[in-house]
């Protein structure tokens, strides 16, 4: 396998990275369009892990003006064939470290039926020795009842001064 690359998307990386969400279930399947726009947009938020010029990793993340020491995770997928190889807990590190001294925090939301991403979770607050809490967010009444309730993952204060150790 040839290394992996952690880098800010690109406009031109939106159709790669619609397609590798679109495979990851349970991710919700969202307008190519809305791909553009974080690329464009968000790029300093966001992150894609590449290998072999195949784009193998998507984070989307942005700072809510309502919390500008968080970095909110909206989004993480990681292609198949490249699980269980650290790449989900890099593109973290990658979006954090492109972020403000000021960001100290990471939210996620996470539906009680997605265990592995709550695990990842959980497992990433340990790693950093940061506190780790869980909240509901959002109920069915609210999302519609063809969608799970969605809990808030609260990890945080992280030192980043240990990103560079832990990476």
């Amino acid at each position: 396998m040839s290394s992996i690359i952690f880098r800010e998307p690109l406009v031109s990386d939106a159709d790669s990275i619609w397609n590798l969400v679109n495979s990851n279930k349970p991710l919700d399947e969202n307008s190519k369009y809305l791909y553009v726009l974080l690329c464009h947009q968000f790029s300093k938020t966001c992150v894609v892990a590449e290998s072999d010029s195949k784009i193998i990793g998507f984070l989307s993340g942005f700072i809510s003006p309502k919390n500008p020491d968080t970095l909110f995770v909206w989004q993480a997928a990681v292609d198949d064939e490249f699980r269980n190889k650290g790449i989900a807990k890099e593109l973290v590190l990658k979006a954090l470290s492109q972020t403000d001294p000021t960001v100290q925090f990471v939210e996620a939301t996470v539906t009680p039926s997605n265990k592995a991403s709550l695990k990842f979770l959980q497992n990433f607050a340990s790693q950093l020795d940061a506190d780790f809490t869980k909240s509901p967010l959002f109920s069915t009444e609210i999302l519609g009842h063809n969608h799970e309730p969605e809990d808030l993952i609260r990890i945080g204060p992280i030192q980043k001064s240990l990103l560079e150790v832990t990476a």
